[in-house]
């Protein structure tokens, strides 16, 4: 699925796909390396609102326009790419088509949507708070998140935590109302899985 995707500044991107040279079996891929790290490894860093508005548009470009869930947004999969002071996602290894016939391919689950994980992965990395993650996905729920959020004295913002919170309380009401329509342009045609 990844390596359908066309080339974004958000998402890493697919590079190759490596062949056993012997019996002509697929064993792995290559993506481009990004030497900024995770955001997972690197908590010292600065989270910046910018990078927070770069996750939200990918995510929007791949469910509303591709009809792709991520399905595992967190720290460990968001690289740093520090040459353009960018944030990128990686790991598709859960994706799924939002619209997938029950016989084709990966399941969507919609509670591993891709809003939740947006808005779990800006709570934990504001606050340090990763206990959510120990849930059944099922199990959790925004709510749980509360209203306001205590900073973690070692994190760096480079806005309040409230504009944070505002970002995603703003989008979280434009997405309940946005759903994938296989009708835009840039849709990716799919093929059907063989039986």
């Amino acid at each position: 699925m990844w390596m359908r995707l066309p080339r974004h500044p958000n998402i890493v991107p697919f590079d190759r796909v490596v062949i056993d040279e012997l019996n002509g079996s697929v064993v792995g891929f290559n993506s481009i390396f990004i030497p900024g790290g995770s955001l997972e490894e690197n908590k010292s860093r600065t989270f910046k609102l910018k990078w927070l508005h770069q996750l939200i548009e990918v995510v929007d470009e791949l469910n509303l326009v591709y009809g792709i869930s991520h399905q595992d947004i967190a720290p460990r999969n968001l690289l740093v790419d520090e040459a353009t002071d960018s944030i990128m996602l990686f790991d598709f290894n859960f994706a799924a088509r939002i619209n997938n016939p029950p016989d084709e391919g990966k399941a969507y689950d919609e509670a591993r949507n891709d809003v939740k994980g947006v808005l779990f992965t800006t709570f934990e990395i504001t606050t340090q708070n990763d206990s959510i993650w120990s849930m059944l996905h099922k199990d959790q729920n925004n709510d749980d998140l509360g209203l306001e959020w205590a900073k973690h004295p070692d994190v760096t913002l480079d806005h309040p935590v409230k504009s944070y919170q505002n970002l995603l309380q703003e989008w979280q009401k434009r997405r309940a109302e946005l759903f994938y329509q296989e009708k835009d342009a840039r849709s990716i045609d799919w093929p059907p899985m063989p039986k």
